[in-house]
């Protein structure tokens, strides 16, 4: 038997991002074929696409990623020991995979959401002085560092996001009709943030009082400090707001692209789901959802530029079935999971320097809109220039 084949690749659009590029290639490959003696011979030819992204790009395009340096056997090894499966959908065509390099991945520098978050322009950490840092979170002009609390932005340009310096106990996301909660807990008080694209409004509840506005806040929340207790939850009867272990209780808003940043450690306790998600023969599609959530530990202070621990948890007390619909970073600390019997599910993309599952099993679904093209708007970029494909399109396959 003879066989030949011939592959054409060619340019089909781009789109400038700001820090990357994104890129459509048309594919075309013929192959023919048959025996030698036989002047009969058959012709197949695929007609497809190809989407590549180049420049410093959203984590979130990388499905699972460990910060080490591995060969092709050694990611293999590393999945197996560690119980690690990706789950596919019926017909996707480019299956996710772990992908790793000892550097030029993990972005240790928090400065552009948090920057976007202030209101502030573009700074890196250690640039900011008390006095600057106090201006824009509106406190009283002083050189004294800024107090432990919770502050919503606000200033000439609307609000912006809501800063936290100090560590909190929880923090529980929710929703409520058209509105997404944020409850914030330390030192005994609590903040809770509740506002509606839909209606354009804002409540924010404080130890001082409660404030509202005829705006919305930029959906980005900087914690300068730990996150003890992360997990989605629900609005009991008597207003306050609890945290749900179901898996099933939506606690991210449809149309809400929701940034968590956090300088040092990030507990997660229990389920985190995104509106609008559906489940199908026991995977998750998420196209049809309008929410978005990332968790991004820098492992580097907010405002000193300071080395922190930092690192992702999931603790020993969380559901065995936890569900966790998010891209999650951890540019150092790890992604742990504690205590055992658990199978966590994670939809959306993982990057840690290091991982420790501890015996305990996790599957990654790749979240669609990523294979789309479509990611969440104030996600951590990549430390440096890479270039990735993150789709690939059959369109035609023509037998003759």
């Amino acid at each position: 038997m003879t066989w030949q084949s011939r592959a054409e690749c060619g340019f089909g659009g781009l789109t400038d991002m700001g820090a990357y590029f994104r890129v459509s290639a048309k594919l075309r490959i013929e192959a023919s074929g048959g025996l030698s003696h036989i002047k009969a011979r058959r012709l197949s030819i695929l007609e497809g696409s190809l989407g590549l992204l180049a420049g410093r790009l959203p984590m979130p395009a990388l499905p699972l990623f460990i910060g080490k340096d591995m060969t092709d056997g050694q990611k293999a090894a590393f999945l197996g020991e560690n119980g690690i499966r990706f789950l596919s959908r019926p017909g996707e065509v480019l299956k996710p995979g772990l992908a790793a390099a000892a550097e030029g991945i993990l972005p240790a520098d928090p400065g552009p959401v948090v920057a976007k978050a202030l209101n502030i322009g573009i700074f890196r950490p250690g640039d900011l002085t008390p006095a600057r840092l106090r201006e824009a979170l509106g406190l009283e002009p002083s050189t004294e560092p800024v107090p432990d609390g919770v502050y919503l932005i606000q200033n000439d340009l609307g609000l912006g996001g809501v800063f936290v310096q100090g560590d909190l106990e929880a923090m529980v996301l929710a929703t409520s009709g058209d509105a997404q909660i944020i409850a914030l807990r330390a030192g005994g008080a609590e903040w809770v943030l509740e506002f509606s694209p839909a209606r354009s409004r804002t409540v924010f509840r404080t130890p001082e009082g409660s404030f509202a506005y005829d705006l919305v806040p930029l959906p980005i929340v900087i914690v300068n400090g730990k996150i003890g207790s992360l997990g989605g939850g629900y609005v009991a009867g008597d207003g306050r707001v609890e945290m749900a272990f179901d898996g099933e209780t939506p606690s991210v808003l449809s149309g809400v692209d929701l940034t968590i940043v956090s300088s040092d450690k990030v507990t997660i306790s229990s389920h985190l789901i995104l509106q609008g998600v559906r489940w199908q023969d026991g995977v998750p599609y998420a196209k049809d959802s309008q929410a978005q959530l990332v968790i991004y530990s820098a492992g580097r202070d907010v405002v000193s530029g300071e080395s922190r621990d930092g690192g992702v948890a999931v603790a020993a007390e969380a559901p065995a079935d936890l569900k966790l619909q998010a891209s999650i970073t951890a540019a150092s600390g790890g992604f742990t999971i504690e205590g055992a019997g658990k199978e966590v599910q994670v939809l959306g993309a993982l990057h840690a320097n290091d991982y420790s599952g501890n015996g305990n099993m996790l599957a990654i679904v790749r979240d669609e809109r990523a294979a789309a093209g479509e990611f969440p708007e104030n996600a951590p970029l990549t430390a440096t220039p890479q270039l990735a494909f993150f789709s690939l399109k059959v369109l035609v396959w023509k037998e003759y």
